[in-house]
C-alpha cells in the first residue's frame, strides 16, 4: 500500500515549495512555472506561475537573446483579462493594451481588444490601435511633427 503511494507522488514529481514546475493534488498545474530555451536551464523562454491549473500573476516571456519580448499580467477577477505590454528588440515598450482568454468548450480562445498604444522604437508615444476580438478596426498615429517638437496637437 506504501508503494502505491509512492509511485502516485513520482509521476509529477516533487512537490515541495523548493520544486520549480509543481502540481496541486488534482495535478493541475501550481505553483512557479519556468519553461527554457535550452536543456541547461540557463536561458529563460517564459517565466510566470499558475494557481490551481489557471494562469496567475505576472508573465514574462523572453527572446532567444534574453531581452523581455512580452509581459502578461493576469487579473484575479474576472479570470482570463489580461494587461499586455510588448517590447521592441531595444527594450523600449512597443505596445500595451488588454486581452482576453475565452474557454469556448471545444477551444481556448486568446484575443485583443479595446484601445492598445503604440510607441516607438525609442520610446516615444506615436498613437493608439483599436482592437475587437482580435481585429484591428482602427489606428489613429500622432502627427510626426509633434514627436519631433514634443507638443501634441489636438484631436
Amino acid at each position: 500500500m506504501t508503494l502505491g503511494a509512492c509511485a502516485a507522488v513520482k509521476r509529477h514529481g516533487p512537490i515541495g515549495f523548493w520544486s520549480e514546475q509543481r502540481y496541486d493534488k488534482q495535478l493541475r498545474q501550481h505553483g512557479p512555472w519556468p519553461a527554457y530555451y535550452d536543456a541547461k536551464n540557463s536561458r529563460y523562454l517564459a517565466r510566470g506561475r499558475y494557481q490551481h491549473g489557471l494562469y496567475a500573476g505576472r508573465w514574462r516571456y523572453y527572446g532567444p537573446t534574453g531581452v523581455v519580448e512580452r509581459m502578461e499580467r493576469f487579473a484575479r477577477r474576472p479570470y482570463g483579462l489580461i494587461s499586455v505590454t510588448e517590447y521592441h528588440p531595444n527594450g523600449h515598450k512597443w505596445r500595451s493594451g488588454q486581452a482576453r482568454i475565452v474557454d469556448e468548450g471545444d477551444k481556448i480562445h486568446f484575443y485583443w481588444f479595446g484601445t492598445w498604444k503604440v510607441f516607438s522604437p525609442n520610446g516615444q508615444y506615436i498613437g493608439v490601435e483599436q482592437y475587437e476580438r482580435g481585429v484591428l478596426r482602427g489606428k489613429r498615429l500622432v502627427p510626426i511633427d509633434s514627436l519631433t517638437t514634443g507638443t501634441r496637437t489636438a484631436r
